[in-house]
């Protein structure tokens, strides 16, 4: 992980572009804290969902999820399952409800997000790029509220960029991840997981009608479950933000503008 020691930093919430017109992935997430509600929204180039939790300060006392654009035609079932399962739940003990496997990868991501900011004052927007290009090296870049938090250069999701976490795999994270803080844990598996799904941009997803036909990632998410797989019909709507405008755009500028932040 590589401080950049960059201050982009304002009091301005807008959506980001990161080096416009460069093919790679781009993915903005915004968790929007209000009192005893907090929302959470992600976009990038083959999702698109939103997940909001009421809460009393402890527990969960509602949830809703919704999937607005999804690769598969189960993703939207996800969501109510979700929806069940972390209702009632301890706000700070989300993670621990089940296997986030038997869930939608991007939305128990964007659950748990939620929940470790529902408490917060203000909005948390982070956006995040991974380059098409891995030869020699892939570029991936994360900024949180406009300001550059981490920089990598990986090979084979090697970090080899120089610094403490130089030679470090993005696979092991869960082994050297003790070692950061919480706010450093955090924006490491934000970056990870754009990383890791950037490689859904190259995908010849057509010939893959149902994802029973993607055998190695059978039991990786809620879609890919065995029992679900062969019911599941490739959806899938990649866009490009390479030219803009950047994901989430209008959620972030309907967030500044009723939170004075609009710039």
């Amino acid at each position: 992980m590589t401080e950049t020691g960059t201050d982009n930093s304002s009091d301005a919430l807008r959506p980001l572009l990161i080096r416009p017109g460069e093919g790679g992935l781009r993915r903005n997430q915004l968790i929007d804290p209000r009192p005893g509600l907090v929302r959470a929204d992600v976009e990038d180039d083959m999702h698109r969902f939103t997940v909001e939790i009421e809460h009393d300060g402890t527990f969960v006392t509602d949830f809703r999820a919704e999937a607005l654009r999804w690769p598969w035609s189960t993703c939207p079932l996800a969501a109510t399952h979700l929806s069940q399962r972390m209702k009632g739940a301890r706000l700070a003990a989300l993670a621990e409800v089940d296997s986030p496997y038997s869930h939608c990868t991007h939305m128990h991501d964007l659950t748990l997000l939620a929940a470790a900011h529902a408490l917060d004052d203000a909005p948390t927007l982070y956006s995040c790029f991974a380059s098409d290009e891995t030869e020699p090296t892939q570029h991936a870049e994360l900024y949180c509220n406009g300001q550059r938090e981490i920089v990598w250069e990986l090979r084979d999701s090697v970090i080899v960029s120089p610094g403490p976490r130089q030679g470090l795999s993005l696979r092991k994270l869960k082994v050297w991840e003790a070692d950061l803080s919480p706010v450093e844990r955090e924006r490491a598996r934000v970056l990870r997981r754009a990383v890791f799904i950037s490689g859904g941009r190259g995908f010849s997803y057509d010939v893959v009608p149902t994802a029973d036909l993607i055998p190695q990632s059978v039991g990786a998410c809620f879609t890919f479950q065995p029992e679900r797989s062969p019911q599941a019909a490739c959806t899938m709507d990649v866009r490009d933000y390479r030219d803009g405008p950047a994901p989430l755009a209008e959620r972030i500028a309907q967030v500044a503008q009723e939170r004075g932040l609009a710039g």
